[in-house]
């Protein structure tokens, strides 16, 4: 190896790649599905022009040799001397998963395919002695995996037995071949290209996480020589299977091991199974940097995509870049970054079981509808990497659905990302499709083809009518932020969002239903005779407002838009107004228990348990919330804790400036949830410091507000100017009484506080105890408090900093408002696929 040049110089070389996988099940080829076996001409010289100058290329096998000992090099000689001439530096890929020939009737399981697999590699070396690099076999270990273990490709051989005699029938030949390339092409690279996963896991997970991290290993340790201790967890297992005689294979030389990672490439396990994409990834830098530390070797990726609209591509594309840029700087030995393939695949849905012309929304150039290549905003992006461009020079594309949900485990190595909204063009809502096709062999008649993919027609995404006890221009609370995001996505699709309000009692004759629109969201309210200062505030059953709902029904539908809206319930005292709208789906958002409030309204428990009962998805807004919720429902239930928008709040920390005296300070609603006796003792306790409440006082007699020189009262502060308020904090505080009303919140401050760099204290409020205990300072009255306030002051924010960094990572309002939609979403799809069969 140390005679060789370099393949490719330490760095970032821009590696291209097309794929080619035969079907043996279906004699179908994916560079026919691509068209690229028409184009290839077209397709490498657009490659080549953008500056790159090394590309993977596949070999057709079954192209090559359509009978035993029989060659046809027409094609590959045109393709291979069309690449040299043009100065191109190839890896040529002699067989991508399970493309063999036809002849080869029991494919990796027949005792024919060593010594044919060895004879074609032999003629493929000596047609072609300038090769510079070469694949013998491209992922030998998922291929054998897929076709061995799992019983999805062909022979479909199943379970530890199965995948070691693929291995017994495979791995030797594929030692040999590269034997034989080291002696015939002795200045060309062998390039060991397979998937780079990573397994985690909790609880029963974690022993299955610790076999999968050894399984992924052993078909290369196996090749190498390298690590072949028989006590291996999975080592074991495929040698009690019939895999002894592995260990006994002559080493094979590797000079360059390629790595092929992609979103579903590390995968976490718990008592619920597996689960991939993780929702805790370590992310390729670290991948790299534990594959580099195992073998030594120079290391390329050599395959990374996503399956999305081009703008989530992008942003891919930005994040493995940045990941790239990351293992370079820790001295992991990486030599090529590929982006696999440049031309949209097909039937990778499917993870090619079925063959059907499905385009596959995954490469540099999109695939058209009559097979054209069309250029997207991934397009752009990859040939500014080719030029150069590092990962801060590309776009920052918020995730689109499902993408979005998809990708939430990834969100902390993004979190400190400006974020920008797709190009309006690149913007796509999700579509319903139906799900009561007939998975068959071969391709249904009417299934969508490569020709047909761009013309999937849906229905219109309906109407989102939200219904909440709170007002839009009140305290920026949870339905604020999360109705705020799923408006944005319902107006990309062309829906619309509204927000009712509760009855507005003012100087009106009659009820008028009043409007405005305020951005994405029309705001809803219905005025009715009375006074702005009546206490309690009506509620939706209230006598003068016996008409809401056919007012409400009729505006949305003069509004031209189809009918069933989505109901989005934020109180079941909107349960009857939200009927008069015929919602196709329900959904309550569970943010408090109302009915521990102070004047909750006569009838809330019984509605509360006509609409746990009736909705068709519940979210919860924290932990005690949903195990009382879970009491009296088990289905569809998804606990959401309140969320943060870190970079809204971290203003804060650039804004603050030194200034003389300490404050601790409170924002949010101040109302019977507050301890007003803690608030007297502390400020008592601390009379060299200010204690400002920022925000309304609500509900609570103005002869029971604590008073002293020291308190300071701000009154309600817009959402956009909070971060310029907590610039003004020393401690941040969190005083609620323990009490009935306080029994489930989960305060939202709590984020938006710790993303500020403040440091808090709080009583033992049992949500902030269960999830933020190790970045709050709890205490229990006003001279703890006190205590607390002068202490934490002092305390180190970058430690605090380090331990917070997870929690607000996958708390962002952005992914639990996607989340939330995928969910709606899936519900939606379920319940119409149930209906249809129940009227079939």
């Amino acid at each position: 190896m140390s005679a060789l040049d370099p393949l490719l110089p330490r760095g970032r070389t821009v590696v291209g790649g097309f794929e080619s996988t035969y079907l043996p099940a279906f004699g179908v080829d994916a560079l026919d599905l691509t068209h690229h076996a028409q184009n290839w001409r077209g397709d490498l010289d657009a490659l080549l022009d953008a500056g790159v100058r090394h590309l993977r290329y596949p070999l057709r096998w079954h192209r090559i040799e359509p009978g035993p000992g029989q060659f046809d090099w027409r094609e590959t000689d045109a393709v291979l001397g069309h690449l040299r001439d043009r100065g191109a530096t190839v890896i040529v890929d002699l067989v991508h998963h399970t493309s063999y020939p036809d002849w080869l009737v029991d494919g990796f399981r027949s005792p024919r395919f060593g010594p044919a697999f060895l004879r074609y590699a032999e003629a493929v070396a000596t047609r072609y002695p300038w090769l510079p690099a070469y694949t013998v076999f491209n992922e030998p270990f998922a291929t054998l995996f897929l076709a061995g273990h799992q019983g999805l490709w062909p022979p479909y051989d199943t379970g530890d037995a199965g995948f070691a005699r693929l291995l017994r029938s495979v791995l030797p030949a594929v030692v040999q071949a590269a034997r034989a390339f080291e002696d015939l092409l002795h200045r060309a690279h062998h390039v060991w290209v397979d998937t780079a996963e990573h397994h985690t896991g909790t609880g029963p997970g974690h022993e299955h996480a610790l076999l999968s991290n050894d399984r992924r290993h052993v078909v290369l340790d196996l090749a190498l020589g390298h690590d072949l201790d028989p006590a291996r967890p999975y080592l074991r297992r495929l040698v009690e299977a019939g895999g002894e005689s592995l260990l006994d294979l002559t080493p094979l030389r590797v000079h360059l091991l390629g790595l092929d990672y992609y979103s579903h490439s590390e995968w976490f396990y718990d008592d619920a199974g597996g689960h991939a994409p993780s929702p805790r990834p370590v992310g390729f830098a670290r991948v790299a940097e534990l594959y580099g530390r195992r073998y030594g070797l120079p290391m390329m990726l050599s395959e990374t995509n996503l399956r999305g609209l081009p703008s989530d591509r992008v942003s891919w594309l930005r994040h493995m870049l940045e990941q790239y840029e990351v293992a370079l700087s820790r001295g992991v030995d990486l030599r090529g970054f590929c982006w696999f393939p440049q031309v949209d695949s097909c039937d990778w849905d499917t993870l090619l079981a079925l063959c059907r012309g499905r385009a596959d929304p995954v490469g540099v150039l999109s695939l058209g509808a009559d097979g054209s290549r069309r250029r997207s905003v991934l397009t752009e992006a990859w040939e500014a990497v080719v030029a150069g461009a590092r990962h801060e020079d590309l776009p920052a594309y918020r995730f689109q659905p499902p993408c979005d949900a998809q990708l939430a485990g990834l969100t902390p190595l993004m979190s400190h990302w400006p974020w920008r909204e797709p190009p309006w063009p690149e913007r796509v809502p999700p579509l319903r499709v139906s799900t009561r096709e007939t998975e068959t062999d071969a391709p249904p008649a009417g299934a969508p083809s490569v020709q047909e993919v761009n013309a999937v027609e849906s229905d219109l995404p309906p109407d989102l009518v939200v219904i909440s006890h709170l007002r839009w221009p009140w305290v920026w609370q949870r339905p604020q932020h999360l109705i705020s995001r799923l408006a944005r996505l319902r107006t990309a699709g062309g829906a619309r969002t509204y927000f009712v309000e509760e009855p507005l009692p003012t100087d009106v004759a009659h009820a008028v239903l009043r409007s405005e629109e305020l951005g994405d969201v029309t705001r809803v309210w219905l005025e009715v005779p009375g006074s702005e200062e009546e206490m309690p505030s009506p509620n939706f059953d209230d006598p003068r407002a016996t008409g809401y709902g056919d007012l409400l029904a009729g505006m949305v539908a003069r509004r031209g838009r189809p009918a069933s809206p989505d109901a989005w319930l934020y109180t079941p005292m909107a349960l009857d107004l939200a009927r008069h709208l015929e919602p196709g789906r329900v959904v309550y958002d569970v943010m408090d228990d109302l009915s521990s409030f102070l004047n909750a309204p006569k009838g809330l428990t019984l509605r509360q348990q006509r609409l746990l009962a009736t909705a068709d998805v519940v979210f919860t807004g924290g932990r005690s919330l949903h195990r009382s919720v879970r009491a009296r429902r088990q289905h569809d239930v998804h606990l959401f804790p309140s969320g943060v928008e870190s970079s809204h709040f971290e203003a804060a920390r650039a804004l603050r400036r030194a200034r003389p005296g300490r404050v601790a300070g409170y924002v949010g609603v101040f109302d019977e949830r507050i301890d007003l006796d803690l608030l007297a003792t502390l400020a008592a306790h601390l009379p060299d410091w200010t204690i400002q409440i920022v925000g309304p006082i609500f509900k609570i007699e103005e002869s029971a507000v604590p008073r002293a020189a020291n308190i300071d009262y701000v009154g309600m502060t817009p959402y956009e100017r909070l971060p310029e308020v907590m610039a003004g904090f020393d401690v941040a505080l969190m005083p609620f009484a323990l009490n009935e009303a306080t029994r489930s919140i989960s305060p939202t401050k709590t984020l938006e506080y710790l993303a500020a760099g403040l440091p808090v204290v709080s009583t033992r409020v049992a949500d902030v105890v269960a999830d933020y205990s190790s970045v709050v300072h709890l205490a229990d009255d006003g001279v703890g408090f006190a205590a607390a306030c002068r202490r934490v002051v002092e305390h180190d924010r970058g430690d605090r900093d380090r331990r917070l960094r997870p929690i607000l990572a996958r708390q962002q309002w952005d992914t639990i408002a996607a989340g939330m939609a995928r969910l709606l979403e899936a519900t939606t799809v379920r319940d119409a696929v149930a209906g249809g069969e129940a009227t079939a």
